[in-house]
């Protein structure tokens, strides 16, 4: 009998990400880039870590990484956009990848113009998931605090308690199970993964629960550039 090969595994079904979003949820971005179409028809839309997602024709792509749906390469560190010149941001799932992410939003706030406004997902409880490093997680002060130049007009639990009891689930199972071993942890993965989305589907009941925010997996935000106060940088 040969030696069992995680290679093996890899053929298994891989299961789908122990997140559950309401569709409101799922649709929150695009929704926001049609009422910026409305409230600015001509300005300039960026779609800030993109990789390879096009939310839409009209919104450019800026990543770290060359690729074929990307329009412009940059460092969200230094955007290689001039001051004041674009109307829309969104960024979602990216500053906390991101080694400053105070100096993120430092340069989302300089290329936007006055009113300008940001879209944001950010992750709370979560696991690690390097891409290809895994630096920040916020509360909801954490988040106010990041964004303190900003004014935050909206902020929404965008995946519940419930997915981020499922994610845990999943990784402490395949370790708990694991023995030490790499290669039972990465078959964990695979089995307790499909166990997990049953759990994040009780997000159906718990992502609109006032109280949902005190453990939720992320939250999305849209923000709106405001002037500094007088001598402050």
């Amino acid at each position: 009998m040969g030696r069992f090969k995680f290679s093996e595994v890899r053929k298994w079904p891989a299961p789908p990400h122990p997140t559950w979003q309401s569709k409101k949820s799922r649709n929150r971005v695009f929704q926001f880039l049609n009422d910026e179409k409305v409230r600015s028809p001509r300005g300039l839309r960026l779609n800030i870590g993109s990789g390879s997602r096009r939310l839409d024709t009209e919104t450019l792509n800026l990543d770290l990484l060359v690729g074929e749906d990307v329009d412009i390469q940059g460092n969200l560190l230094h955007l290689p956009i001039k001051d004041e010149i674009v109307e829309t941001v969104v960024c979602t799932g990216v500053l906390e990848h991101v080694s400053d992410p105070h100096k993120a939003v430092e340069e989302i706030y300089r290329v936007l113009k006055f009113r300008g406004r940001v879209f944001l997902e950010i992750p709370f409880i979560q696991t690690v998931h390097a891409s290809p490093t895994d630096f920040y997680r916020w509360t909801p002060d954490g988040i106010r605090q990041l964004m303190r130049t900003f004014a935050v007009i909206e902020f929404h639990v965008v995946a519940g308690p419930a997915s981020a009891l499922a994610w845990q689930f999943q990784e402490t199972m395949a370790m708990l199970f694991s023995l030490n071993d790499k290669t039972l942890y990465k078959i964990g993965l695979r089995v307790f993964g499909w166990l997990a989305v049953p759990l994040s589907w009780l997000d159906i009941l718990l992502e609109r629960n006032p109280m949902a925010w005190h453990a939720a997996s992320g939250f999305a935000l849209t923000a709106v550039k405001r002037q500094r106060p007088e001598g402050k940088e």
